[in-house]
């Protein structure tokens, strides 16, 4: 009997505070696999309403590339180019929950905070895009006069404010800016209308300059390179959707460009071309479950440096083609 009390009394009793912390940490073992997957699940069901991948071309980009070909002449050329630089604008203003930055803070659609930061990217790409476009390739010299549509779209309705709600709204400014480059488009179909395009071997190295410079791509790599005690954790995803949005409306309008000349692709730039097409396709279906902001040799995901990684890919790819149209 002494022995049994003894060997009992080997065995230490469990506190009331070592029972709840077993308790805890048994919940915390169940629940957060349970959180995980619930949130994956709800995220999915998300996406299968409001995509989130752009891994292949949009189809009116698509249809575009049918219908115009190397061959066609420079008007039908200059009319399918600017429809690709604005597509990507129209697919945000059409997309389930339409244009979502000026949403009011009471909206549900208000804290979709990725897909605004991706129609951030895209009017910022829309506008550097027209307004190289409008400069540069309708009309004959740098002293001549604009385009009064592609002028009236790229300096008053794309210059608009992202994020009003009223009085006017950013959807109506930016429609009616869509609606000053079809009916430039429409121009250009009409043999007695004016309308100019023209793009020259130097024309196509400036724009090809101009996407890699200080004033377009340089933008979004500025934001993904910062050092992360730059970057606040909750900033993460914002610069990663904004680049994703500048890449989406890039690849259509580069996707068009080469198609339409393909002696671009001439000494060497096919290879090169290729690639930044290829790296463009990982960023514009980039959509990590959760943004990590892995450090140094931390286990966790560097999010932001494989997009800043990616882009830089991109940005050397294009200058390649670039010097190999110079040269």
């Amino acid at each position: 009997m002494d022995d049994k009390t003894e060997k009992k009394s080997l065995i230490p009793k469990m506190t009331n505070f070592g029972k709840w912390l077993v308790l805890i940490l048994l919940a915390f073992i169940l629940i957060w696999p349970l959180s995980a997957g619930l949130y994956w699940t709800v995220y999915r069901a998300y996406t299968l309403v409001d995509p989130t991948r752009f891994r292949d071309l949009d189809a009116n980009v698509e249809a575009l590339l049918k219908s115009t070909t190397p061959e066609s002449e420079a008007p039908r050329k200059g009319a399918a180019l600017l429809a690709s630089i604005r597509n990507r604008l129209e697919q945000e203003m059409d997309s389930t929950f339409g244009w979502s930055i000026n949403d009011l803070i009471i909206s549900p659609t208000r804290w979709l905070d990725n897909r605004a930061n991706r129609q951030r990217g895209s009017i910022f790409a829309t506008r550097m895009m027209t307004t190289f476009f409008s400069t540069n390739l309708a009309k004959y010299g740098k002293v001549d006069k604009e385009n009064e549509n592609l002028k009236e779209a790229r300096e008053k309705y794309f210059a608009f404010t992202s994020d009003s709600w009223w009085f006017p709204s950013s959807e109506n400014q930016y429609e009616k800016g869509i609606a000053e480059l079809k009916q430039y488009e429409a121009d250009l179909l009409k043999s007695d209308s004016g309308a100019i395009y023209n793009l020259r071997t130097d024309d196509m190295y400036n724009m090809l300059e101009f996407i890699i410079g200080k004033q377009f791509l340089d933008e979004p790599l500025g934001l993904l390179v910062q050092s992360n005690d730059q970057v606040p954790y909750t900033e993460l995803d914002d610069h990663i959707y904004y680049t994703q949005g500048i890449i989406l409306v890039l690849r259509d309008a580069l996707r068009t460009f080469v198609h339409l000349y393909p002696e671009v692709q001439e000494k060497g730039g096919k290879e090169n071309i290729s690639i930044a097409f290829k790296e463009m396709d990982q960023i514009c279906s980039f959509d990590p479950l959760i943004v990590l902001r892995g450090d140094h040799d931390s286990i966790m995901a560097d999010h932001r440096g494989k997009v800043a990684r990616y882009l830089i890919s991109i940005r050397e790819r294009i200058n390649d083609l670039a010097q190999s149209i110079k040269s």
